[in-house]
């Protein structure tokens, strides 16, 4: 997941030397994907920069920052749509390049490249400590704390609950509805449904279980990351 706010410059003129950007500001988590839909409507279009949330912030924080250091230099503001006039957007690009980060589009290439080759890690032997799912972090202690956690971000605003239920091992389930959950080894409820699943796994199996079930309702795998220490 490439998380980011960027800079793409819409439309711009020139009258009379004076020089008119409308730019849209915006965060997106794949940026090939946000350019690819702009261009539709408009050839014309130019990603000036693009900058990434400080570590402890979330995506929409750090957007909400730019958007605010944006009207101190646009000459007006339509919701995510700013119009600079002359040198002001580079003040302002200059500005955030201080406040945060600036990335390039190779920057992300090879920052998911890095990230594709990552996705058979080993964690046998580590603990985990912090969960990110989606842009939003979670501090965690234990294996069964991530997956809990991670179930229950996935599950929160998807309509068909039961749809986990597929997911199953060859000789033993995963997830059970309430009332069905007697044969788990440690079951968890997972809160704002009818549902248990099991969380007695091995660290390995704790992270396929939550890939499993992103990729069941349709997640990208780039949307979780987990850190972890040595155990």
């Amino acid at each position: 997941m490439n998380e980011v706010v960027y800079a793409i410059r819409i439309s711009h003129l020139e009258y009379s030397g004076l020089k008119i950007m409308d730019i849209k500001i915006g965060k997106s988590t794949n940026i090939d994907n946000t350019l690819s839909q702009y261009s539709r409507g408009n050839r014309d279009i130019e990603l000036l920069d693009m900058w990434r949330p400080n570590p402890d912030k979330t995506l929409s924080t750090a957007e909400r920052g730019v958007h605010d250091v944006a009207e101190r230099y646009a000459y007006d503001k339509q919701s995510e749509k700013f119009v600079f006039l002359q040198g002001a957007y580079q003040d302002f690009a200059e500005t955030m390049n201080k406040l945060l980060q600036n990335a390039s589009r190779q920057d992300l290439a090879d920052e998911s490249t890095s990230r594709r080759s990552s996705k058979a890690d080993d964690y046998t032997g580590t603990t985990p400590s912090v969960l990110k799912i989606f842009g939003e972090t979670y501090d965690v202690d234990t294996w069964s704390d991530t997956l809990a956690t991670a179930v229950t971000e996935i599950l929160r605003d998807v309509e068909d609950h039961e749809r986990v239920l597929e997911i199953r091992g060859r000789k033993r389930t995963y997830f059970a509805k309430e009332g069905q959950q007697s044969e788990f080894i440690r079951p968890r409820k997972i809160p704002d449904t009818g549902l248990y699943l099991e969380t007695s796994f091995s660290a390995n199996d704790c992270v396929r279980r939550i890939e499993q079930v992103m990729a069941k309702y349709g997640y990208d795998r780039a949307e979780l990351e987990i850190f972890t220490e040595e155990a």
